[in-house]
């Protein structure tokens, strides 16, 4: 008798993510994941025990797996999380529309420690000036990011970075007192040419 394979955890987790593409967030149970996989639940009981426990493995992967990405600007940043809201609206709204316990972050940013990094060496900021500034510029992301994946507004390439520019330059104003055009000329050309 041939030796029944075993379905692994990163197999359940790529096929809950075909099931969120397919159908939805609001699709996800562990018969539908079984289903995906040709297989009983039994092998998602056995791995995560739960479906609330699954979700949660779910939530970690995709965040690994989608938005974050290699950025050598500050715009790079808002550009990956908006072409992820584009590109991929069911795991967008998967892993940023969802309801949040208490006890959860409501702004969730993979990218954050090398985003402030960035932004505290590129425009000579301290910590909490750049994480006041970032917060400002996710809020906004995250606004854009919404229209984009519920299908409320869609943006090309050239409109994602007119806007992400023009609000980026309003922050700009105030965080580093750039009110001369040659002052926020050179802070933007600093912020461009700063890598990672």
């Amino acid at each position: 008798m041939a030796a029944k394979k075993r379905i692994g955890r990163e197999e359940i987790l790529a096929a809950a993510t075909a099931v969120i593409r397919q159908n939805g967030a609001s699709s996800l149970t562990m018969r539908r994941i079984a289903e995906q996989l040709g297989c009983s639940t039994q092998p998602l009981y056995s791995e995560f025990g739960s479906q609330e426990q699954l979700i949660e493995a779910l939530t970690a992967y995709v965040r690994q797996r989608f938005p974050s990405a290699v950025c050598s600007s500050y715009r790079d940043f808002g550009r990956v999380f908006l072409r992820f809201a584009g590109e991929e609206k069911e795991l967008f709204r998967f892993l940023y529309l969802r309801r949040r316990k208490p006890e959860e972050t409501a702004v969730e940013d993979i990218n954050l420690e090398r985003t402030l990094e960035l932004l505290m060496r590129s425009l000579e900021m301290d910590r909490k000036q750049a994480e006041q500034m970032h917060r400002q510029m996710q809020y906004y992301c995250y606004g854009l990011g919404t229209m984009i994946a519920t299908g409320y507004r869609t943006m090309t390439q050239t409109e994602i970075d007119r806007d992400l520019t023009d609000f980026f330059s309003l922050l700009l104003r105030h965080y580093k007192q750039a009110e001369e055009e040659a002052s926020l000329t050179y802070w933007l050309e600093r912020s461009r040419n700063q890598n990672l």
